[in-house]
């Protein structure tokens, strides 16, 4: 079992929508791509994953998306918060032309990965998608480093997807390996439009023990546990997955199909 630490929040900071940064006076030695298990002891643990490591410590960035997260994003400065961790695989550092696809909270990870390939020599490409503007996140960090950085957003005259930005750049530009983030059906639809590129999917599944026991994470036909051999996955892994895009399990390990709707054709 991975060490529990109780940090107190250094500093915190806002982010595009209903999200908001927390920030740990802490060294922790996490990859890009692994996650904590998070609890305030207020009730429930979640995973999240690492959105930033350096001077500033430990970023954790959250989204208010129901009750638990909704607290964390009420969290202040000084508050305690307690992190089991770090879990699960990390992202690959490539140092050639790469290309990263986030959509909505899954740019976080990808944040964290970006300045990794930068410290390598990697030269990178970000597309970060939202249904919204609002929802961005991140975007002004990004803007700080020397990347290429696109944004796409739903709801605006063009209604382009991450997807359909992801689509156009790489019938214009050539790369050597794709990391995308975010959720299920976005990479359910990237897939195809990657072509055989090398790539890596970061996944979300629901967990309740970080380490691998309770199988609720657990993908079909393998076996494969997101918080252990996951939540990164080759592309190749994520081909063998007979789930991928069509059901996850819920809290008491029973199937929950996608919205069928949500695949678009490519």
């Amino acid at each position: 079992m991975a060490e529990r630490i109780t940090l107190k929040i250094s500093r915190v900071r806002d982010e595009g929508g209903r999200s908001r940064t927390l920030f740990f006076p802490c060294d922790a030695g996490v990859l890009p791509g692994q996650f904590y298990m998070v609890t305030d002891y207020e009730g429930g643990e979640k995973p999240i994953s690492v959105s930033d490591r350096g001077p500033d410590g430990l970023a954790l960035t959250v989204k208010d998306a129901g009750p638990f997260t909704h607290r964390l994003c009420g969290k202040k400065p000084g508050d305690l918060i307690s992190l089991r961790g770090p879990f699960g695989s990390s992202f690959r550092i490539v140092p050639g032309r790469v290309l990263l696809v986030g959509g909505g909270c899954g740019i976080a990870p990808l944040h964290f990965l970006c300045r990794g390939l930068l410290e390598a020599g990697a030269e990178v490409t970000v597309i970060n998608g939202a249904r919204k503007a609002e929802e961005l996140l991140l975007g002004e960090r990004f803007r700080g480093l020397p990347v290429d950085y696109r944004e796409a957003v739903e709801d605006s005259g063009g209604r382009e997807t991450a997807v359909d930005a992801a689509r156009r750049l790489l019938s214009e530009k050539k790369f050597d390996f794709v990391y995308a983030s975010g959720p299920e059906m976005m990479l359910v639809n990237l897939k195809p439009v990657l072509a055989g590129i090398p790539c890596q999917f970061s996944m979300e599944r629901y967990m309740k023990c970080g380490v691998g026991i309770c199988g609720g994470c657990a993908c079909d036909p393998t076996g494969l546990r997101i918080c252990v051999e996951g939540p990164v996955l080759d592309g190749e892994a994520v081909d063998g997955l007979s789930d991928f895009g069509r059901y996850r399990r819920d809290a008491t390990g029973a199937r929950v199909p996608f919205n069928s709707a949500a695949v678009r054709k490519t």
